[in-house]
């Protein structure tokens, strides 16, 4: 479906100290090459999927900044200013990005029946935008009275920054454990001309069952849950 290479890229996005420019446009077009996968599947996803074009546009130009300021090309203010300007925009869209892609994952997660990433993908929906907002509103220039503040707030959103991620990344590798569409399953895999070939299809069609087994097992036990806590607040109603 999508959500592996999704996971692969998304991983990538987090390097921001050694030249950040250079991963961030490969983790962009990784995602992009999983999200020509997964927007077809709703239009939350597809217009995901738009928006990380514009997303991977402004990470070409941070890229290149970061290309000239590595040969001293450009002026000190104005390569603050390129900075500024290119990374604003990438988190902007990237913001964008990622409410969408949570938003069609949750309608996904919906569909194929998975409450437990149903609440997930809304749950860190509102927390990636919580961070973005704040990340934001931490690169405008506020006046030198305000820089020490700054200073404890960027800390503060960096390491939000980071637990963010870390949820986001997690929820990526839930849905590549546990979703499956039915057409996905049902598709019958074309055999080889070679016997080796048929062994390792077979190996991997074998250990997809036993993955589809643990979702349905989990999907399971998470449902036990909720009803054993709706059936006690009933008793304590009463």
């Amino acid at each position: 479906m999508g959500f592996g290479i999704l996971f692969f890229g998304y991983l990538i996005s987090f390097n921001t100290i050694a030249y950040p420019g250079f991963t961030r446009i490969f983790a962009y077009l990784v995602m992009l090459l999983a999200m020509t996968k997964l927007a077809q599947y709703n239009r939350y996803l597809k217009s995901a999927f738009h928006l990380l074009i514009p997303t991977s546009v402004f990470g070409i130009f941070y890229l290149m900044t970061e290309a000239a300021t590595l040969f001293s090309l450009l002026t000190p203010d104005i390569e603050v200013l390129l900075f500024r300007l290119s990374s604003l925009g990438c988190y902007i869209f990237e913001f964008a990005f990622i409410y969408l892609l949570f938003r069609g994952l949750q309608d996904l997660a919906t569909e194929t029946e998975v409450p437990m990433l149903v609440v997930r993908a809304f749950r860190n929906r509102i927390f990636s935008s919580v961070y973005y907002v704040l990340f934001i509103l931490g690169q405008f220039n506020y006046g030198e009275s305000s820089a020490a503040f700054l200073i404890r707030y960027n800390i503060i959103v960096m390491i939000l920054g980071f637990v963010v991620m870390f949820l986001n990344a997690k929820m990526i590798y839930a849905f590549y454990m546990w979703i499956c569409l039915p057409e996905d399953a049902e598709m019958k895999r074309k055999s080889s001309r070679f016997a080796f070939v048929d062994k390792i299809y077979e190996k991997m069609d074998a250990a997809e069952e036993r993955r589809m087994a643990r979702r349905r097992e989990a999907d399971a036990a998470y449902r036990r849950e909720k009803q054993a806590k709706k059936h006690g607040k009933k008793k304590k109603k009463k």
